[in-house]
């Protein structure tokens, strides 16, 4: 996790996924700083982050696959400004990545032992995003009321 550092004021040109039929297996983030491939160690129990050369190609073969994401498209030409560890290993182990000018979404990679994983998934990771808000609305609070 030595490269969380050299994340920190990348800005993020392409993200790609690998999939293992159905499993998400790394995550590429093309930077101007390198690639970052996010991926799970050791069967799964925790990450780890490495510089690449050259972002792999857009493939489909037989099940193995690299793919873009289109969830974190949002995060296209945006500058990360923090990178944060989460959970810890065996117990969903994970990292969050904060960006510049979009406080209130995050890029989450985790490992898929994080509570209850669904069957027939084992060393891959769980992909989310972060949605956070900051202000306490009105709206919210009349929709909470009428679904009493």
């Amino acid at each position: 996790m030595a490269l969380i550092k050299k994340m920190i004021g990348a800005v993020v040109k392409e993200i790609r996924v690998n999939i293992v039929d159905p499993e998400f297996n790394v995550v590429y983030l093309q930077t101007d700083k390198g690639v970052f491939a996010i991926q799970g160690e050791i069967g799964g129990e925790y990450l780890g982050i490495y510089l690449l050369e050259v972002l792999p190609e857009i493939t489909n073969q037989n099940g193995y696959m690299i793919v873009s994401y289109p969830v974190y498209d949002c995060f296209i030409g945006r500058r990360i400004c923090e990178v944060h560890q989460i959970g810890e290993a065996w117990k969903g182990h994970g990292i969050e990545i904060c960006f510049e000018t979009i406080p209130e979404r995050t890029l989450i990679v985790q490992s898929i032992y994080s509570g209850d994983k669904p069957k027939d998934c084992e060393d891959c990771l769980r992909l989310g995003m972060g949605v956070y808000e900051f202000i306490y609305r009105t709206k919210h609070t009349e929709t909470d009321r009428s679904n009493r």
